[in-house]
């Protein structure tokens, strides 16, 4: 005679761990997991990089970088757009965040306008002073040394007045051509 199994009825059959049945629904847990826990990555990169946008847009514009500052809000805007379910395609997006770029171009370029203007306006023309110097000093062996040194003297006074300078010119730390 076989021995025939008895069927426990409704009665659950008892899994151990070493078991495949097990094995098979713990795998299925963590591939759950796995896709959960990247659908949760990908929102919440997706958020960080919106706030580092509107951030960036501020520090922009704080520092008169108005290129940078509209091409970062274009992408918040988007981001935004993204997040609120706007029936916004990417296409119109794209148009008008060309519209704000160029106009963020215009204003970096009004800033720039002005400039070599202002400069010109502030540096007066260049016209060199007409010097007249004469210099008299008599080097003879029955020279006077002090009257020599104050004709030295009055020479280096003249020069700095005619470079216009409180000090004379000064000389480059480094070899010349002269020196060598």
């Amino acid at each position: 005679m076989s021995r025939r199994r008895q069927s426990r009825g409704f009665q659950q059959r008892q899994v151990s761990y070493e078991s495949e049945d097990f094995n098979r629904g713990r795998k299925m847990w963590q591939l759950i997991a796995i896709v959960l826990a990247a659908v949760l990555l990908f929102y919440w990169l997706s958020f960080m990089f919106t706030i580092w946008c509107w951030l960036q847009v501020i520090f922009c514009l704080c520092q008169l970088q108005f290129v940078r500052a509209t091409i970062w809000f274009s992408l918040g805007s988007g981001m935004l757009f993204w997040w609120m379910g706007t029936d916004i395609d990417f296409d119109t997006w794209l148009r008008g965040s060309a519209v704000i770029v160029g106009m963020g171009a215009l204003g970096t370029f009004a800033r720039y306008y002005r400039r070599p203007q202002r400069a010109v306006e502030a540096v007066p023309p260049f016209e060199p002073a007409p010097v007249v110097l004469n210099i008299n000093i008599e080097l003879s062996p029955h020279a006077d040394r002090r009257a020599v040194h104050d004709d030295l003297a009055a020479l280096a006074s003249a020069l700095r007045g005619a470079i216009g300078t409180g000090q004379g010119p000064r000389r480059i730390p480094r070899p010349t051509i002269i020196d060598q």
